[in-house]
């Protein structure tokens, strides 16, 4: 399966373009997911978002790599989007973003799992729950992003890729729930709002077109 043109190294201006979005998006995350998660934590009166059922969801300790295997994902795009587009991609994950917080404002949540480092995970679950707080959780953030990735690497990726890269996403969802991080509205939730976000600001004329040619020379698309 030939994967040119759709994974390449990329050039150095557009590697330069796509890390200093990765960067904004990356600012404005921690800012505003910090901030949230904080504020949240000082509210009473939070919300129970899921079903009673979902609480007899046992915890997979292992899930946690697929978990994090969503930092991989974050990769790709650097390899399969042009530069022209990565500024549309970049908007619809800020987009993305300050809708998720609007949402996580209007309805602060508590998570209904209860906490648990399992033994011979100490590290990862410790560092985990260290770093991201119970509350920021409809929608998934986690989904949110994973499924933005997706949808940008997999639009002019060969079909056996691009179910791949579904496969993949539907490991993370599932992961988000197994590691008691989330719960099932909160992914629904996830994966609405970055189709929505995505399907504003990158044009369909946009998604069909910006694959890499290998001699990274063509004209800059407007």
């Amino acid at each position: 399966m030939n994967l040119r043109p759709w994974f390449q190294v990329p050039d150095g201006r557009t590697l330069r373009t796509v890390l200093a979005w990765c960067l904004i998006i990356d600012v404005l995350f921690f800012a505003i997911y910090g901030s949230i998660n904080w504020l949240t934590s000082q509210r009473t009166g939070l919300f129970e978002l899921y079903v009673q059922i979902e609480l007899a969801i046992p915890l997979v300790p292992s899930s946690i790599w697929v978990y994090a295997s969503m930092l991989l994902l974050f990769c790709l795009p650097i390899f399969t989007i042009s530069r022209e587009r990565a500024r549309r991609e970049a908007l619809a994950a800020i987009l993305a973003l300050f809708v998720a917080a609007f949402i996580w404002l209007l309805l602060p949540a508590r998570l209904g799992f209860e906490r648990i480092v399992p033994e011979g995970y100490e590290l990862a679950y410790a560092t985990l729950f260290m770093l991201d707080h119970p509350h920021n959780l409809v929608p998934s953030l986690h989904i949110v992003f994973s499924s933005l990735a997706v949808l940008a690497c997999g639009q002019n990726a060969p079909e056996p890729i691009k179910i791949g890269l579904w496969l993949w996403l539907t490991a993370i969802a599932a992961s988000t729930v197994l590691t008691h991080q989330h719960h099932v509205l909160d992914v629904i939730t996830g994966l609405l709002v970055a189709i929505v976000c995505r399907s504003l600001l990158v044009r369909p004329s946009a998604r069909r077109e910006l694959v890499f040619t290998p001699s990274f020379n063509r004209e800059n698309i407007v």
